[in-house]
C-alpha cells in the first residue's frame, strides 16, 4: 500500500476512546458537532503497522505494549484508543496522549514508524505527517 493510501486511510479513520464512551467520526473541515472533552489538543499515537509494514496480531500488540509502557516511563498522561474503519473491518489500539506539542507527538509517531498522528482540538481532526509533509485538517462529531 502507497503512503498516499494510507494517509487516506487516516482521513476515514474512526476514533474510539472507552474510558470517556465517546466515538469521533471525522467530517468534513470546519464541520464540529459535540463538545471537546479537553482543556487542550490531544493526540493519537499508535505502534500498530508501522509504514507499510503488517507485523501481525501478536507482534502489534507486543508493540502497542511497549508504547504504553514508555509512555507511563516518560510519566505521560494517556488513555487507550482504537481507531479504524467505520464498520470494524480493520481496526488499531492506540493511545490518546495529553500534554505533547505537535513536534513531540510526531517525533513519537516518527520513532514508532508511522506516518502519521492524530492531533484533537476543539476546532479540527487534524492528520499530522510524521515526515514534515502537510496536514490534513477535518472536522469531527462525537457519538456515544
Amino acid at each position: 500500500m502507497s503512503r498516499t493510501a494510507r494517509t487516506e486511510d487516516y482521513t476515514r479513520a474512526v476514533l474510539r476512546v472507552p474510558d470517556l464512551g465517546v466515538t469521533l467520526r471525522p467530517r468534513p473541515a470546519g464541520q464540529v458537532v459535540g463538545a471537546f472533552p479537553f482543556e487542550a489538543p490531544v493526540h493519537v499515537v499508535t505502534a500498530h503497522n508501522p509504514g507499510a509494514e503488517r507485523p501481525g496480531a501478536a507482534e502489534n500488540a507486543a508493540r502497542q505494549a511497549r508504547l504504553e509502557e514508555d509512555l507511563d516511563a516518560q510519566g505521560v498522561r494517556w488513555r487507550r484508543t482504537v481507531a479504524g474503519a467505520e464498520d470494524g473491518s480493520h481496526a488499531e489500539e492506540g493511545a490518546l496522549v495529553v500534554g505533547l506539542d505537535d513536534t513531540a507527538a510526531c517525533a513519537l509517531g516518527a520513532a514508532w514508524g508511522q506516518d502519521a498522528v492524530f492531533r484533537w482540538s476543539s476546532s479540527a481532526w487534524t492528520v499530522l505527517a510524521c515526515d514534515g509533509s502537510p496536514s490534513v485538517d477535518l472536522g469531527w462529531e462525537l457519538g456515544f
